[in-house]
């Protein structure tokens, strides 16, 4: 299994469409693989695989990850919605201080629709 764990690993590291494979579809990407499933988790889920490459294969176990949830849950988006005028309204400063800079004809303006253009998007 280790000898199929390295290949895959070696093809993670140079084929960016197998990665992603990987991620998205994990069964097909890994089908000719012989995997263990902590082999096969550390391909699949990024933290893990990013903690293989800092250590290396072989220097300790595959990290393996157990959740426990029990009893009632209530989750909650507790984010401020948004505000879509508001939104607007800063596409619309934002789009304004673009134009003063494309339009700009001397330094001066230039420089001052930049600044004003970078305190708008932080």
């Amino acid at each position: 299994m280790l000898k199929d764990f390295k290949r895959a690993l070696a093809r993670v590291q140079s084929d960016y469409a197998f990665y992603i494979d990987c991620q998205v579809n994990p069964a097909a990407a890994l089908e000719g693989y012989d995997l263990s499933p902590d082999e096969r988790s550390a391909l699949t889920d990024p933290e893990k695989l990013a903690q293989v490459l800092q250590e290396g294969v072989g220097k300790r176990r595959l990290p393996s990850i157990t959740v426990k949830i029990s009893g009632t849950h209530d989750w909650v988006n507790r984010a401020a919605p948004k505000n879509s005028a508001d939104e607007a309204d800063r596409d619309a400063k934002v789009a304004d201080e673009v134009h003063a800079i494309r339009q700009a004809s001397a330094d001066d303006d230039r420089t001052a629709a930049v600044v004003r253009l970078m305190e708008l998007i932080g």
